[in-house]
C-alpha cells in the first residue's frame, strides 16, 4: 500500500513525508538529551565548533536537524524526479531517503552528516547534469565547492571530489581548465577559513578541529546489537539486487542521457562506500553519505518492479528493518 501510495505524488505527499518523519523522531522531541548522547565530535571540522551549541540547547539543535532532513528528503526527491530516474510526480525516493536517515538511534541526532548532506545532495545533482550543461567549468567549481563545504562538517565527505574528478573523464570534458576550477573549488572554503582564523589568531585550534586521524579498519570495530546487524545484512542484499537491476535491466530501458546519470549515480554509490576508508570518530553515521545515491537506486527498485503486490511486501519487509533498527533501544533495554 505504502508504494502504491508514494509512487504518485499527490498533494497530500509532503504531509505523509511529515507525519512519518514525526513519528521515527517523536521520543527524541520528547527527550532531545538521549540524541546528545550518541554525538561524537572528534573530527569533524566546524561541526567540532557547534558542539558546545547544541549540548547547551538540545532541544533547538535536534529541532533544526529535523528541518535539515525535511529539507533533503524534499531535495533528494527532486534530484530523483528531475533526472529520469522515477516519475516526475514520485515520493518514493524521499520516504526511503527519510527512512533510510533515521533507521538507527544514532541517526536521529544533530549529527554532523545531515550537515554535510545539505551540501552533497545539491552538489550529487549537479553533477548528474554537468556534462549537459554550457557552462562546464562553472559547474565544476560549483561541485567542488558544495564538496569542500561539506568536507568541513564531515570530512570523509572529501570521498565525492574523486568522484567529480572521474566524472570528468567520464563525460569527456577533461582539460586543464576543469581540473583547476575543480581544485580552486575545493581549496576556496578552506582558504577563506584559514584566512579567518588567521586574523583571529586561532589558527592551532582550526588545525585541531580539521584533524583527521583515518582508520580504514574502525568499521570492524563497530559495536551494534542484534536488531541492527539484521537490519545492515538485509539492507546490503537489497542494495546488491536493487543495483543489479538498475544496471542490467532499468538502464537498459532509458535514453542515453539517462544512461549516463546512471553510469554517474553508481560511480558515486561506489565512492560513497569507499569512503569509509576515511572513517573517523561518528561511524554509526558514517552510512549517511551511501545514502544519497543508495536511496535513489532503491526508489527505482520498488518503483520498476511490475507487480504491485511483490514490490508491496519487499517494502513491507523493508520498513519492518528499519523500524526494528530505529527502535532496537527500547527492545534491548
Amino acid at each position: 500500500m505504502l508504494v502504491r501510495i508514494f509512487k504518485k505524488s499527490h498533494w497530500y505527499s509532503p504531509l505523509l513525508l511529515l507525519i512519518v518523519a514525526a513519528l521515527l523522531w517523536m521520543d527524541v522531541f520528547i527527550s532531545p538529551d538521549k540524541a546528545i548522547d550518541t554525538i561524537s565530535g572528534s573530527g569533524n571540522g566546524l561541526y567540532n565548533m557547534l558542539l558546545p551549541a547544541i549540548t547547551a540547547y538540545p532541544g533547538m539543535a535536534v529541532a533544526i536537524a529535523f528541518l535539515l532532513l525535511m529539507l533533503q528528503v524534499f531535495m533528494i526527491n527532486h534530484v530523483a524526479t528531475t533526472k529520469g530516474f522515477t516519475d516526475r510526480y514520485s515520493a518514493l525516493p524521499g520516504l526511503i531517503y527519510l527512512l533510510l536517515m533515521s533507521s538507527t538511534e544514532g541517526m536521529i541526532a544533530p549529527n554532523p552528516v545531515i550537515i554535510a548532506n545539505v551540501f552533497l545532495i545539491p552538489a550529487v545533482n549537479k553533477l548528474l547534469n554537468v556534462y549537459e550543461d554550457e557552462h562546464v567549468i562553472k559547474e565544476v567549481f560549483n561541485i567542488s565547492f558544495l564538496i569542500a563545504l561539506a568536507s568541513l562538517f564531515f570530512l570523509p565527505a572529501m570521498a565525492f571530489f574523486l568522484v567529480l574528478l572521474l566524472s570528468i573523464f567520464v563525460y569527456y570534458i577533461v582539460n586543464i581548465r576543469t581540473i583547476i576550477a575543480a581544485i580552486v573549488g575545493l581549496i576556496t572554503p578552506f582558504f577563506f577559513l584559514s584566512l579567518y582564523f588567521f586574523m583571529q589568531d586561532g589558527l592551532v585550534v582550526l588545525n585541531y578541529d580539521l584533524d583527521i586521524n583515518i582508520s580504514p579498519l574502525i568499521i570492524f570495530d563497530v559495536d551494534i546489537n542484534i536488531y541492527e546487524k539484521i537490519f545492515t545484512v538485509a539492507l546490503s542484499f537489497l542494495s546488491f539486487f536493487s543495483i543489479l537491476r538498475l544496471q542490467l535491466v532499468y538502464k537498459g530501458t532509458k535514453p542515453i542521457r539517462v544512461r549516463k546519470r546512471i553510469s554517474m549515480l553508481l560511480i558515486v554509490l561506489l565512492f560513497s562506500v569507499l569512503s569509509y576508508a576515511l572513517a573517523v570518530d561518528n561511524i554509526h553515521v558514517h552510512y549517511g553519505l551511501i545514502i544519497i545515491p543508495l536511496s535513489i537506486s532503491l526508489a527505482v527498485f520498488f518503483y520498476d518492479i511490475r507487480n504491485i503486490r511483490l514490490s508491496e511486501i519487499l517494502f513491507g519487509v523493508f520498513l519492518v528493518l528499519v523500524l526494528a533498527g530505529r527502535f532496537s533501544g527500547y527492545f534491548l533495554s
